[in-house]
C-alpha cells in the first residue's frame, strides 16, 4: 500500500482533555488535529497577532525577539517558496526539522508528526474537496501535495498507527474532539496501541465508514483514515 503526504506537522502534545474518554484514551494526546494539539509556528500570531501576542509567543517558545523576528521572517520566506503553507504545513520533512533546530530548541515534548493518506482514498479526498476544479492558488498545501502524489517519507519514521482524521478548510478534526471513541467501543473491539493510535489500517476503515453515516452527528466532514508517522529532530 502506498501513502501519499498530507504533508509534516510540528505539534506539542497535550494532557487529557476532562471529557475525553480516560478509560480508552491515553494521558498524554498526540493528534493529527489542531483541536486538540497546539502546532507551530503558531500563524494567527505570526500572521496576524499584537506585538504584545508576539511577545507572549516568543517567551513561550523560550525565545528572544531578536530570534522571533528571525523565525517570521523565515516563515514568510518559506511560504513565498512554496514549501510551507497555511495552516502548519511543512512540504518535506527536511524543512519541519530545519525549523525545530532553529527556533524550537528551548522547547520541550515536540513532536514531527508526517501524515500519510493510502492511495485507495486520494481521489474520494479530492472529489470531496472538488480539488481540481480549484484553481492553483485557492488549494491548499495538502491538496497539492496529494494531486502531485508525493509519497509520504517512511525513512527514518515510526509509524504510529492510525488517526481518523475530517479535513475542513486546511484543517482536521479527529475523533477524538468529536468524542467517537465511545461510539467505537460501543459498536467494535476498538482499543489504541502503545503510541495511542488506531492499531490497523482495516479497523480505521470501518471506524471511517461508522464515522461518516448521517445520523451520527459528527463534523460535516469525510472523515479517512490517516497514517501516522513521527520523525526524530
Amino acid at each position: 500500500m502506498k501513502y501519499f503526504s498530507g504533508g509534516y506537522y510540528v505539534a506539542t502534545p497535550l494532557e487529557r482533555a476532562d471529557y475525553m474518554d480516560k478509560n480508552l484514551l491515553p494521558d498524554k494526546i498526540v493528534s493529527a488535529s489542531e483541536c486538540i494539539c497546539n502546532f507551530h509556528p503558531n500563524i494567527d500570531v505570526l500572521w496576524e497577532g499584537s506585538n504584545k501576542d508576539k511577545q507572549k509567543y516568543a517567551q513561550e517558545l523560550g525565545i528572544s525577539m531578536n530570534t522571533y523576528d528571525e523565525m517570521e521572517k523565515w516563515i514568510d520566506k518559506k511560504f513565498e517558496e512554496k514549501t510551507f503553507s497555511f495552516p502548519q504545513l511543512f512540504t518535506t520533512i527536511d524543512l519541519a526539522k530545519e525549523f525545530c533546530n532553529q527556533y524550537l530548541y528551548q522547547c520541550k515534548d515536540i513532536k514531527i508528526l508526517g501524515i500519510g493518506l493510502p492511495e485507495i482514498f486520494v481521489d474520494e479526498f479530492l472529489g470531496q474537496e472538488e480539488t481540481l476544479l480549484k484553481p492553483d492558488k485557492e488549494r491548499y498545501g495538502i491538496e497539492k501535495l496529494l494531486i502531485n502524489k508525493v509519497l509520504i517519507m517512511e525513512k527514518g519514521a515510526e509509524m504510529r498507527g492510525y488517526e481518523v482524521l475530517g479535513f475542513e478548510f486546511g484543517k482536521f478534526h479527529s475523533y477524538i474532539c468529536n468524542g467517537l471513541e465511545k461510539d467505537y467501543h460501543a459498536k467494535f473491539n476498538f482499543s489504541l496501541n502503545e503510541n495511542g493510535c488506531i492499531p490497523t489500517l482495516e479497523e480505521a476503515i470501518t471506524y471511517c465508514e461508522y464515522s461518516n453515516g448521517e445520523e451520527i452527528g459528527t463534523e460535516p466532514v469525510l472523515w479517512l483514515p490517516w497514517a501516522i508517522y513521527e520523525y526524530k529532530l
